[in-house]
């Protein structure tokens, strides 16, 4: 049996991929609720904004525009990301 250690716990798991069950299942819930926010309000503009109006961590929004295709269009809607 294989083991990852997760990238954002640290917590070692035997299922692929970079994140344990339970970051990826937060991570799920964070992203549905950043698409929720996107497709209901105007794009911020700024990281810090788009994180007070969502109560995602800018670590993570930054994470999120940069591996996630859905997001990618964000690098040059916001400055300074």
């Amino acid at each position: 049996m294989e083991f990852n250690k997760c990238s954002q716990c640290g917590t070692f798991f035997s299922n692929p991929g970079k994140l344990c069950p339970n970051c990826a299942t937060k991570d799920t819930v964070k992203i549905q609720k950043l698409e929720n926010y996107l497709e209901n309000y105007s794009t911020p503009n700024s990281l810090e904004e788009l994180s007070y109006n969502t109560g995602i961590s800018p670590k993570d929004l930054n994470r999120y525009i940069n591996n996630n295709n859905k997001f990618s269009n964000l690098n040059t809607i916001i400055p300074n990301l």
